[in-house]
């Protein structure tokens, strides 16, 4: 064997080997030197292959050098004297880390799919429900102005009815006419809230108060209250009520009634309020 493949090498120099092969210069320094401290046994190896095809050099004396080198590091099992094997110090070995850097990988990718996935189900299953609500929603509107419509058509026809019939049940307690009734008083006895409707012109009104307050006795009313602890006083007869859930009276012909919830919106065309 001859050392004339290195004597080569060092003659074309590092850096034009490095152009050459793109081989790390510090490493082509290193192969040069003999130096193989820096290297692995599989990239001496590969490299000096790589040399020996571009350059058709003969390395085989430097090969050997080298691998020498390598397996005089690798140590083997050894015994002391009294027969004890000492196990020889493993190598670092990556493959266990790159086996896990490729789980995370993997790991990372599956996450991003399946969020990209669920992403595109959730939109889609948003653009269903939109297009559910918006059907029902015209569906109800629909269904509501047909009730509306309805109910204006029966209040119109059932409104006198039930004036009427109302009127037929205070007809007994009716003493005056209304003309003659000089004080419609309604008297708080805790704060409260009445709204009172005008039945002639259904304008609505609306006050919170405590202690006393007058109504023009002339007209027919109909009166909603918050609680029922109230007193009302038509000219000199005093009515008391004592309810603390929601109170609905009706004024006609110079009487106060109490009435239902349904005679109540039957008489303000369909409306609680």
């Amino acid at each position: 064997m001859n050392n004339d493949g290195l004597q080569r090498l060092k003659e074309i120099g590092a850096q034009k080997i490095y152009e050459d092969t793109h081989i790390a210069v510090e490493h082509i320094q290193e192969i040069l030197h003999e130096s193989f401290d820096g290297l692995s046994k599989i990239h001496f190896v590969g490299f000096i292959s790589i040399l020996q095809r571009e350059y058709d050099l003969d390395l085989s004396e430097l090969k050997e050098k080298g691998l020498i080198y390598y397996n005089e590091r690798t140590p083997v099992e050894e015994t002391t004297e009294d027969g004890i094997f000492i196990a020889p110090k493993k190598s670092r070995n990556f493959a266990l880390l790159y086996i896990l850097l490729a789980m995370v990988i993997f790991l990372i990718a599956l996450y991003y799919s399946v969020e990209y996935t669920n992403k595109g189900v959730q939109e889609h299953a948003q653009k269903i429900d939109n297009t559910t609500i918006n059907n029902a929603k015209n569906n109800i509107n629909y269904a509501v102005v047909e009730t509306n419509v309805s109910i204006k058509e029966e209040n119109k026809t059932t409104v006198d009815e039930n004036i009427s019939k109302l009127d037929e049940k205070a007809a007994p307690f009716v003493e005056k006419t209304q003309g003659s009734i000089k004080n419609f008083k309604v008297i708080a006895r805790s704060k409260v809230w009445m709204g009172y409707i005008d039945i002639g012109t259904n304008k609505k009104y609306q006050k919170t108060f405590e202690g006393e307050f007058d109504i023009d006795p002339t007209k027919e009313w109909l009166l909603i209250f918050g609680h029922g602890y109230i007193d009302i006083i038509i000219d000199t007869k005093k009515t008391e009520f004592k309810s603390k859930k929601t109170l609905r009276l009706l004024y006609k012909n110079g009487m106060i009634q109490e009435i239902t919830l349904d005679e109540f919106k039957k008489l303000n065309r369909g409306n609680v309020w």
